[in-house]
């Protein structure tokens, strides 16, 4: 008998191939949105909590996604589920923050990935995935790569948005 949470009868938690590649995915887009939180122009105290909170998460997940193809299995997944939910909740928290410095877009990207990666997990207790190929690891990470790049470049362009909606310059030091 297999529960939501793990295996009673000795089964091995495996999520399908594409699962820590997802959560990698939502680590990567986890701590651009928090990275832009922190170093916004008017962060404010609130947003830099919630910043640091974000990229702790989104370190998290790039460290799970890579246990979970090391070992060939769904480490914690119980943790695993409830970090995504805290790292959903950050994400759309910064959104309600003052400064209001993170990108509508990449928060919205974040969510799909982070449902995706927490239902993929879920169904990997309930119905263990067979071992998986190269093919089904490079097509995820071409999905994801798809749907993270964009996400990383609106979260620095949020960062750099002024109370009134211009961008502020970049200041660069050429020479220094």
């Amino acid at each position: 008998m297999t529960t939501l949470w793990g295996s009673t009868t000795g089964r091995v938690s495996r999520a399908p191939s594409w699962v820590p590649v997802g959560a990698w995915g939502f680590g990567l887009v986890a701590v651009g949105l928090g990275a832009a939180a922190i170093v916004a122009v008017q962060a404010d105290t609130l947003s830099r909590a919630l910043g640091a909170l974000s990229v702790a998460v989104g370190l998290g997940a790039l460290a799970w996604g890579a246990t979970s193809l090391y070992l060939n299995r769904t480490p914690t997944p119980r943790v695993a589920v409830a970090a995504l939910f805290v790292g959903m909740g950050a994400a759309v928290a910064l959104l309600a923050t003052a400064p209001g410095r993170a990108s509508i877009l990449a928060v919205a990207l974040l969510l799909a990935l982070g449902v995706a990666v927490a239902c993929g997990i879920v169904h990997g207790t309930r119905h263990p995935s067979p071992r998986s190929g190269l093919w089904g690891l490079v097509g995820a990470a071409a999905l994801v790569t798809l749907v993270v790049v964009p996400a990383l470049g609106v979260c620095q362009g949020a960062a750099l948005l002024d109370a009134d909606g211009t961008v502020l310059p970049i200041v660069t030091h050429d020479g220094h």
